[in-house]
């Protein structure tokens, strides 16, 4: 029952928010929430969140998220909207294979349509008596909209750091002891880390030696590389700060200055900032 209210404000927080100027309308508002919360009964899940928007050239996908840190696997689930946020259906994984191919399509937009295909058609040929209709083997977009937007978590997942803690169980929650940053460390990189699973070397084996539980330092930090892929932002009071990441333009991350909450979505096209080399 507590993790459905902490899951059911969180989710509520982030639909009614604005990021770097964009937002849900007043409609999709009302759907998000009534259909993430019907997901989360029914498939009872704890951590479900509003993702973002990726933008198409004919429709937008809503996406959302379920987080489950248990036992450090940090395994994550993706939902997809195509109907403005009524309903949400799961975003399944990809093959290697596949995911070779999404990756090497950087400049195409999104159309919107989950089942439009890349590349020619193939030949149609006539299957013998008997046998099946072989399937279409091209990349299809729903197939890349699961890389992209992975790729763009996997990338952005920014919490600060303090904000969850590893049990003596292994199971990653909220510290209710985190009562937010202080003003001169919300303003640096170095006070945010990744809500993911490790992969720095130095924090692997920090927490094998060591041991995770009961520590806030078992996350890799925020990596900034190349420098300049994140910058930091303050508002006229220096108490609203907001992390904007050049590489997925589109994503942004709120916090308040001595406060526990923060909240982060992306809303963009899902085409990586391939100039981001140039522009530091």
């Amino acid at each position: 029952e507590t993790h459905l209210r902490e899951s059911k404000m969180s989710f509520t927080s982030v639909v009614g928010s604005s990021f770097g100027g964009l937002s849900l309308n007043s409609g999709q508002r009302l759907a998000v929430k009534a259909a993430l919360l019907k997901l989360s009964l029914q498939e009872k899940l704890e951590n479900i969140v509003f993702w973002g928007k990726i933008m198409g050239t004919e429709k937008d996908y809503l996406i959302a998220k379920n987080l489950n840190a248990g036992k450090m696997e940090f395994s994550k689930t993706f939902y997809v909207s195509v109907d403005d946020g009524v309903k949400f259906s799961n975003l399944l994984p990809i093959s290697e294979e596949k995911a070779a191919l999404a990756s090497a399509i950087k400049f195409e937009m999104f159309t919107g349509n989950p089942q439009n295909r890349y590349g020619d058609a193939p030949e149609e040929e006539e299957p013998e008596e008997g046998e099946e209709k072989k399937p279409d083997a091209r990349l299809s977009e729903e197939e890349r909209l699961f890389y992209v937007v992975s790729k763009i978590d996997h990338e952005t997942s920014i919490v600060p750091t303090g904000s969850y803690v590893c049990t003596p169980t292994s199971r990653v929650v909220k510290n209710p002891e985190f009562s937010g940053l202080s003003m001169e460390a919300a303003k640096k990189l170095v006070s945010y880390s990744m809500m993911r699973q490790p992969e720095s070397k130095q924090i692997i084996t920090k927490n094998k030696v060591r041991g995770a539980s009961n520590t806030v330092g078992f996350l890799d930090p925020l990596n900034n590389k190349p420098t300049g892929t994140w910058c930091v932002k303050t508002d006229e009071t220096g108490l609203m700060v907001t992390i904007r990441n050049y590489r997925w333009i589109g994503f942004e991350f709120h916090t308040l200055v001595g406060e526990s909450w923060f909240e982060s979505a992306y809303f963009g096209d899902g085409l990586a900032n391939e100039d981001l080399a140039l522009m530091v």
